[in-house]
Protein backbone atom coordinates (compact mmCIF):
# COMPACT_ATOMS: atom_id res chain seq x y z
CA UNK A 1 0.00 0.00 0.00
CA UNK A 2 1.70 3.51 -0.77
CA UNK A 3 0.93 6.11 2.24
CA UNK A 4 0.91 9.48 2.63
CA UNK A 5 4.29 9.45 3.63
CA UNK A 6 5.58 7.45 0.03
CA UNK A 7 6.83 9.32 -2.83
CA UNK A 8 4.25 9.50 -5.57
CA UNK A 9 5.50 7.35 -8.37
CA UNK A 10 6.11 8.50 -11.83
CA UNK A 11 5.83 6.87 -15.18
CA UNK A 12 9.11 5.45 -14.96
CA UNK A 13 9.88 4.33 -11.63
CA UNK A 14 8.06 0.97 -10.56
CA UNK A 15 5.32 1.31 -8.50
CA UNK A 16 4.38 -0.54 -5.21
CA UNK A 17 0.57 -2.74 -4.97
CA UNK A 18 -1.75 -0.41 -4.43
CA UNK A 19 -5.44 -1.19 -3.59
CA UNK A 20 -7.05 -1.55 -7.00
CA UNK A 21 -10.73 -0.16 -5.80
CA UNK A 22 -8.45 3.47 -4.70
CA UNK A 23 -7.23 3.41 -8.34
CA UNK A 24 -9.73 2.80 -9.77
CA UNK A 25 -11.63 5.95 -8.41
CA UNK A 26 -8.72 8.08 -8.99
CA UNK A 27 -8.80 7.16 -12.79
CA UNK A 28 -12.67 7.53 -12.90
CA UNK A 29 -12.06 10.92 -11.23
CA UNK A 30 -9.18 12.00 -13.13
CA UNK A 31 -10.63 10.34 -16.50
CA UNK A 32 -6.85 8.88 -17.45
CA UNK A 33 -6.84 6.02 -19.70
CA UNK A 34 -5.29 3.37 -17.20
CA UNK A 35 -5.10 -0.61 -17.62
CA UNK A 36 -3.88 -2.93 -15.11
CA UNK A 37 -2.24 -6.27 -15.45
CA UNK A 38 -2.10 -8.24 -12.00
CA UNK A 39 0.93 -11.07 -10.81
CA UNK A 40 -0.58 -14.12 -12.30
CA UNK A 41 -0.84 -11.72 -16.31
CA UNK A 42 -4.73 -10.71 -16.24
CA UNK A 43 -6.04 -7.88 -17.41
CA UNK A 44 -7.71 -6.66 -13.68
CA UNK A 45 -9.02 -3.15 -14.41
CA UNK A 46 -9.58 -0.57 -17.33
CA UNK A 47 -10.67 3.11 -16.47
CA UNK A 48 -13.72 4.26 -17.84
CA UNK A 49 -11.61 6.27 -20.66
CA UNK A 50 -9.48 3.61 -21.85
CA UNK A 51 -13.00 1.65 -22.16
CA UNK A 52 -13.89 4.20 -24.61
CA UNK A 53 -10.92 4.77 -26.17
CA UNK A 54 -10.42 0.98 -27.01
CA UNK A 55 -14.32 0.18 -27.52
CA UNK A 56 -14.89 -2.36 -25.32
CA UNK A 57 -16.19 -2.74 -21.38
CA UNK A 58 -13.55 -4.17 -18.62
CA UNK A 59 -13.22 -8.26 -18.73
CA UNK A 60 -11.13 -10.08 -16.88
CA UNK A 61 -8.40 -11.61 -19.90
CA UNK A 62 -5.08 -13.67 -20.00
CA UNK A 63 -2.58 -11.49 -21.75
CA UNK A 64 -2.21 -13.98 -24.61
CA UNK A 65 -5.25 -12.85 -25.57
CA UNK A 66 -5.15 -9.04 -25.25
CA UNK A 67 -4.04 -8.32 -28.76
CA UNK A 68 -7.14 -10.17 -30.03
CA UNK A 69 -9.44 -9.51 -27.60
CA UNK A 70 -8.59 -5.50 -27.54
CA UNK A 71 -7.44 -6.07 -31.65
CA UNK A 72 -4.22 -4.31 -30.45
CA UNK A 73 -1.95 -3.66 -33.63
CA UNK A 74 1.56 -2.44 -34.32
CA UNK A 75 3.85 -0.87 -36.96
CA UNK A 76 0.98 1.45 -38.00
CA UNK A 77 -1.24 -1.18 -38.05
CA UNK A 78 0.11 -3.49 -40.01
CA UNK A 79 -0.10 -6.43 -38.03
CA UNK A 80 -1.66 -8.16 -35.06
CA UNK A 81 0.73 -7.61 -31.99
CA UNK A 82 2.42 -10.57 -30.48
CA UNK A 83 2.20 -11.24 -26.28
CA UNK A 84 5.73 -10.28 -25.97
CA UNK A 85 5.66 -6.82 -27.78
CA UNK A 86 2.27 -5.46 -26.22
CA UNK A 87 3.68 -2.73 -23.90
CA UNK A 88 1.92 -3.79 -20.28
CA UNK A 89 3.09 -7.24 -21.04
CA UNK A 90 6.94 -5.88 -21.17
CA UNK A 91 6.07 -3.81 -17.85
CA UNK A 92 4.74 -7.22 -16.03
CA UNK A 93 8.04 -9.30 -17.41
CA UNK A 94 10.11 -5.74 -15.47
CA UNK A 95 10.91 -3.74 -18.57
CA UNK A 96 9.75 0.51 -17.82
CA UNK A 97 8.09 0.82 -21.41
CA UNK A 98 8.46 5.01 -22.45
CA UNK A 99 6.63 6.40 -25.30
CA UNK A 100 5.38 3.11 -27.38
CA UNK A 101 2.43 3.54 -29.95
CA UNK A 102 -0.08 0.97 -30.29
CA UNK A 103 -3.21 1.21 -33.08
CA UNK A 104 -6.46 -0.14 -32.04
CA UNK A 105 -8.40 -1.73 -35.19
CA UNK A 106 -11.76 -2.44 -33.74
CA UNK A 107 -14.46 -3.55 -36.34
CA UNK A 108 -16.77 -1.07 -37.37
CA UNK A 109 -15.15 2.04 -34.99
CA UNK A 110 -12.29 4.40 -36.49
CA UNK A 111 -8.63 3.60 -36.30
CA UNK A 112 -6.81 4.98 -33.22
CA UNK A 113 -3.46 5.26 -32.33
CA UNK A 114 -2.56 5.31 -28.67
CA UNK A 115 1.18 5.86 -26.87
CA UNK A 116 1.69 3.49 -24.06
CA UNK A 117 3.84 4.20 -20.90
CA UNK A 118 3.88 0.94 -18.42
CA UNK A 119 5.56 0.46 -15.83
CA UNK A 120 5.90 -2.42 -13.17
CA UNK A 121 4.36 -3.09 -9.79
CA UNK A 122 6.35 -4.38 -7.35
CA UNK A 123 5.82 -5.49 -3.94
CA UNK A 124 7.41 -4.23 -0.61
CA UNK A 125 10.12 -6.79 -0.82
CA UNK A 126 10.91 -6.03 -4.93
CA UNK A 127 8.82 -9.21 -6.21
CA UNK A 128 6.76 -8.53 -9.36
CA UNK A 129 3.28 -8.31 -8.68
CA UNK A 130 1.79 -6.85 -12.27
CA UNK A 131 2.27 -4.09 -13.84
CA UNK A 132 -0.29 -0.65 -14.92
CA UNK A 133 -0.29 1.58 -18.27
CA UNK A 134 -0.90 4.91 -18.81
CA UNK A 135 -2.22 5.38 -22.65
CA UNK A 136 -2.63 8.64 -24.39
CA UNK A 137 -4.79 9.38 -27.61
CA UNK A 138 -2.47 10.30 -30.14
CA UNK A 139 -4.50 9.38 -33.09
CA UNK A 140 -4.51 13.02 -34.64
CA UNK A 141 -0.95 13.49 -34.08
CA UNK A 142 -0.25 10.41 -35.90
CA UNK A 143 -2.54 11.50 -39.03
CA UNK A 144 -0.63 14.66 -39.16
CA UNK A 145 2.80 13.31 -39.63
CA UNK A 146 1.58 10.99 -42.34
CA UNK A 147 -0.02 14.05 -43.91
CA UNK A 148 2.92 16.42 -43.93
CA UNK A 149 5.08 12.73 -45.01
CA UNK A 150 2.89 12.97 -48.10
CA UNK A 151 3.23 16.74 -48.68
CA UNK A 152 6.75 16.36 -48.36
CA UNK A 153 7.76 13.42 -50.69
CA UNK A 154 4.97 15.24 -53.02
CA UNK A 155 6.51 18.40 -53.27
CA UNK A 156 9.80 16.41 -53.57
CA UNK A 157 8.57 14.16 -56.35
CA UNK A 158 7.17 17.25 -58.05
CA UNK A 159 10.11 19.15 -57.84
CA UNK A 160 13.06 16.85 -59.13
CA UNK A 161 10.83 15.00 -61.95
CA UNK A 162 9.10 18.36 -63.43
CA UNK A 163 12.64 20.07 -64.89
CA UNK A 164 14.50 16.65 -65.99
CA UNK A 165 10.47 15.96 -67.70
CA UNK A 166 10.58 19.16 -69.16
CA UNK A 167 13.77 18.46 -70.98
CA UNK A 168 12.96 15.23 -72.43
CA UNK A 169 9.48 16.01 -74.11
CA UNK A 170 11.11 19.43 -75.35
CA UNK A 171 13.76 16.49 -77.42
CA UNK A 172 11.10 14.01 -78.18
CA UNK A 173 8.58 16.74 -79.57
CA UNK A 174 11.79 18.31 -81.96
CA UNK A 175 12.51 14.10 -82.66
CA UNK A 176 8.60 13.87 -83.80
CA UNK A 177 9.17 17.06 -86.07
CA UNK A 178 11.66 14.71 -87.66
CA UNK A 179 10.03 11.28 -87.43
CA UNK A 180 9.36 11.10 -91.48
CA UNK A 181 13.58 10.86 -91.84
CA UNK A 182 13.71 7.34 -89.51
CA UNK A 183 13.06 4.44 -89.89
CA UNK A 184 10.15 2.41 -88.61
CA UNK A 185 11.37 0.90 -86.13
CA UNK A 186 13.29 4.55 -84.79
CA UNK A 187 9.71 5.81 -85.29
CA UNK A 188 7.81 3.28 -83.11
CA UNK A 189 10.23 3.93 -80.37
CA UNK A 190 10.04 7.76 -80.59
CA UNK A 191 6.22 7.46 -80.15
CA UNK A 192 6.42 4.78 -77.07
CA UNK A 193 8.74 7.48 -75.64
CA UNK A 194 6.62 10.22 -76.42
CA UNK A 195 3.58 8.47 -75.08
CA UNK A 196 5.67 7.59 -71.78
CA UNK A 197 6.68 11.39 -71.02
CA UNK A 198 3.32 12.68 -71.48
CA UNK A 199 1.46 10.07 -68.98
CA UNK A 200 4.26 10.95 -66.53
CA UNK A 201 3.69 14.77 -67.31
CA UNK A 202 0.03 13.95 -66.40
CA UNK A 203 1.52 12.03 -62.93
CA UNK A 204 3.45 15.48 -62.51
CA UNK A 205 0.17 17.62 -62.83
CA UNK A 206 -1.59 15.82 -60.27
CA UNK A 207 0.79 15.94 -58.02
CA UNK A 208 0.75 19.53 -58.15
CA UNK A 209 -2.76 19.57 -58.24
CA UNK A 210 -3.17 17.26 -55.18
CA UNK A 211 -0.82 19.56 -53.53
CA UNK A 212 -2.53 22.73 -53.82
CA UNK A 213 -6.10 20.86 -52.82
CA UNK A 214 -5.08 19.47 -49.84
CA UNK A 215 -2.89 22.41 -48.27
CA UNK A 216 -2.90 26.20 -48.12
CA UNK A 217 -0.22 28.15 -49.27
CA UNK A 218 1.33 27.99 -45.69
CA UNK A 219 1.76 24.69 -45.78
CA UNK A 220 -1.43 23.67 -43.17
CA UNK A 221 -3.51 20.42 -44.34
CA UNK A 222 -7.14 21.51 -45.30
CA UNK A 223 -10.26 20.32 -44.20
CA UNK A 224 -11.98 17.47 -45.50
CA UNK A 225 -14.64 19.25 -48.14
CA UNK A 226 -15.35 18.29 -51.38
CA UNK A 227 -12.18 17.16 -53.58
CA UNK A 228 -9.43 17.61 -50.36
CA UNK A 229 -8.26 15.77 -47.87
CA UNK A 230 -7.84 13.15 -50.27
CA UNK A 231 -4.61 10.73 -50.09
CA UNK A 232 -2.03 11.19 -53.02
CA UNK A 233 -2.72 7.36 -54.01
CA UNK A 234 -6.28 7.75 -54.08
CA UNK A 235 -6.32 10.87 -56.10
CA UNK A 236 -3.87 9.66 -58.49
CA UNK A 237 -6.39 6.65 -58.86
CA UNK A 238 -9.09 9.19 -59.65
CA UNK A 239 -7.23 10.93 -62.41
CA UNK A 240 -6.46 7.47 -64.02
CA UNK A 241 -10.14 6.71 -63.88
CA UNK A 242 -11.29 9.63 -65.98
CA UNK A 243 -11.86 9.28 -69.49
Amino acid sequence: MLTTQDPVPGPATPVTTVDQATVQALMCRAGLAVAVLDGSGRLSMLSPALERLLHRRFEVVPSESLAEVFHLYGDGGARLLETHEIPIVRASRGEVVDGATVTVKTPGQPVRHLRVNATPMVGGHGERQGAWALMTDVTGLVAAARGELNRSLAETVNHHLRTPLTTMLGHAELLMDQQDDFAEEARHSLEALWGAGQRLNEVVAAISEWIDLAYTPTGRKRGNGRGRGTDLADHLDSRQRLP
